[in-house]
């Protein structure tokens, strides 16, 4: 029952609040341990709503899930969790994120961020979820708002190349996601997601490289600009740019083969693709290394 539960909040998928921690990185304040506390709040706060959200928007697509070959698994759509525990589950979760920012003393304007989540994701689930492009466009927005949250509840002002590269990151990947599920799911693909009638491989594959492009540039230009030089005190940023092309290539890659059987959500991926991981995780070090060593 409790792994179950677990599943029904979906704590993997917490990792995506992880956007949370950019800003504090970034503003040199890593290592600042008053500002350290307030992003883990932050961090548990919006996890919370986010599993808020997942849940209702499980109990309304319960029935679509079922023609899901691995969503008809999940707690909810399986039977292994009632409708009402998941609803009771829900308005909990919401009540302790909420509190959370009020226990302590979080600023307004994370408070701000976390309920334009709530609030788009509401319309998300009940109706945004059905119009196409839009519904991909909503998704991408989640992860600025998360990136607001970290730069309010820290109060630092947010840098609109990050906004850029963010917007577009998960673009990109939402993009590959609905490649995967038109692949996966063939001819059954509108019984799961609607709005998937409006697709083809063929225009999604020219969004994801479009979006591809977008994002190399941005984080290259970002690397380049001289505030960004001075500010963060190296001109070697660019460097990095590396590890996203990797990165980036390796998600198409993905897309384009049968590995983890066409699997395309990001977040499986994550867990799943080593190789995924280590460049990650050399991305990271790297960026540690030039800005703080």
């Amino acid at each position: 029952m409790i792994n179950d539960f677990f599943e029904l909040i979906r704590i993997k998928s917490w990792v995506k609040n992880g956007f949370i921690f950019i800003p504090l990185f970034f503003s040199l304040n890593l290592f600042n341990f008053n500002l350290i506390w307030k992003d883990i709040v932050a961090f548990s706060s919006f996890s919370l709503g986010c599993s808020f959200i997942y849940v209702i928007n499980d109990l309304v697509d319960c029935e679509r899930d079922k023609h899901h070959p691995r969503k008809i698994n999940r707690a909810l759509p399986s039977g292994r969790i009632s409708k009402k525990v998941a609803f009771f589950s829900s308005i909990l979760l919401l009540t302790i994120s909420i509190s959370l920012s009020f226990i302590f003393k979080l600023s307004l304007f994370y408070l701000y961020a976390l309920i334009s989540y709530l609030v788009l994701n509401l319309s998300y689930s009940l109706y945004l979820k059905r119009v196409n492009i839009i519904e991909m466009i909503c998704i991408s927005f989640n992860f600025v708002l998360r990136v607001f949250a970290g730069c309010f509840v820290i109060s630092v002002n947010p840098s609109k190349w990050i906004i850029v590269v963010t917007f577009f990151l998960s673009l990109f990947l939402i993009l590959i996601k609905r490649k995967s599920e038109i692949l996966l799911l063939s001819e059954n693909a509108y019984e799961h997601r609607e709005v998937l009638k409006n697709y083809s491989k063929e225009l999604l594959d020219k969004l994801i490289f479009i979006s591809a492009t977008i994002i190399l540039m941005a984080y290259s230009l970002y690397t380049m600009d001289e505030f960004v030089i001075k500010s963060l005190g190296t001109d070697y940023l660019f460097y990095t740019t590396l590890f996203v092309i990797i990165g980036v290539f390796r998600f198409i890659q993905l897309s384009e083969n049968n590995e983890y059987l066409g699997e395309g959500d990001p977040t499986i991926l994550l867990y799943k693709d080593r190789f995924t991981q280590l460049n990650l995780i050399a991305w990271f070090f790297s960026l540690l290394i030039l800005v703080y060593v």
